[in-house]
Formats: structure tokens, C-alpha cells, sequence
């Protein structure tokens, strides 16, 4: 159970965690997600051991619920979005990815329609991303802990099984 909150956390952790963190990026966009300051928290982590205090663990663990709400409406909000539009969110993915990394390719050529859609999309999606991401940092400050403490726990958290199950023994107890 732990491991789903936590995998499903690393939306904020980071935004939309399954389906929508890769479809919301545009090529253009340059903005550092969380994800991104998450994996930079983990690269500090390898050079000290992060300490991490009882209350810290209990602001984190109560923050988990509702970053994953703010998640889910935006993952829910972007998936309405691409269907509208005549996209398969699969395809949507296939072609976002294929923008970012020159090297991949989609299965099949974007038709102009595809195209077309795609690029009226893109930007609504990456707007849900924008928003969800200020959404989830404020939520993540008013409930005591900056972004960037939030992600250097979240690793130390994923690297150490003792934290997971105090962090399983608190949502437990909530």
C-alpha cells in the first residue's frame, strides 16, 4: 500500500505520476518540475544522509492524500482534454514523446489532423501541469514543509525501508 502512495506521490511528485507527466510536457517548456528538483534532492542525498525528524515525517505523511486528490483532478481534467480532442491519450503520449526526444519516433506518422489536435492540446495540458504543480507546492508549504524538503524525504523515504513503514504506521493511524 505504502508503495502506491509513494509511486503514486512522485507526482507532486509530481504531477500527474502515470499517464500525464510525460504527455503535459511541452518542447518548449523549460520550467524544472518537481520531478526534476526531486531527482536533484536524490543526487544530494547520495553526498549527506538526510535526518529526517518525527514531525517532518508526520507533515509528509499527511500531505500524501491530498497531493494525490490535486494528481487524480488533473490527471482526470488532461484525460478529458486529449479525448475531446480525438486523441487516444496513448497517441497524445506517443506524439508528446516523439516532440521531445528527436530520436523516437511514433508508430506512425502524425496525420495533419493528429497534428493538428496535438498542438491544441498541448499547451491546455501543459497549462494543467503548470497549475497542478503551484497547487500541490502550496499545498505542500501550508502544510509546513518547502518543496524541496518534501522531495529530499520523499527519496529518503523510497531508499529506506524503515521509513517506509513508519511513514505506512502514520497514514495508517490517519
Amino acid at each position: 500500500m505504502l508503495k502506491q502512495l509513494l509511486k503514486g506521490s512522485s507526482i507532486f511528485v509530481f504531477l500527474l505520476a502515470n499517464n500525464v507527466s510525460a504527455l503535459a510536457q511541452a518542447p518548449e517548456s523549460k520550467t524544472p518540475t518537481l520531478v526534476s528538483q526531486a531527482l536533484q534532492a536524490q543526487f544530494q542525498l547520495s553526498q549527506a544522509q538526510t535526518i529526517i525528524s518525527q514531525e517532518e515525517l508526520q507533515q509528509f505523511a499527511n500531505l500524501i492524500p491530498a497531493l494525490q486528490e490535486i494528481g487524480q483532478t488533473s490527471q482526470q481534467m488532461a484525460v478529458q482534454i486529449i479525448e475531446q480532442s480525438g486523441l487516444s491519450v496513448e497517441r497524445f503520449q506517443e506524439l508528446s514523446e516523439a516532440q521531445q526526444s528527436p530520436g523516437t519516433t511514433p508508430s506512425s506518422p502524425a496525420t495533419p489532423e493528429e497534428q493538428q489536435s496535438f498542438n491544441l492540446v498541448a499547451p491546455e495540458i501543459q497549462s494543467i501541469q503548470q497549475e497542478t504543480l503551484t497547487q500541490q507546492e502550496e499545498l505542500v508549504r501550508a502544510g509546513g514543509l518547502e518543496p524541496n524538503r518534501f522531495n529530499e524525504i520523499l527519496v529518503a523515504i523510497q531508499q529506506d525501508p524503515g521509513l517506509q513503514q513508519q511513514i505506512q504506521q502514520i497514514i495508517q493511524n490517519n
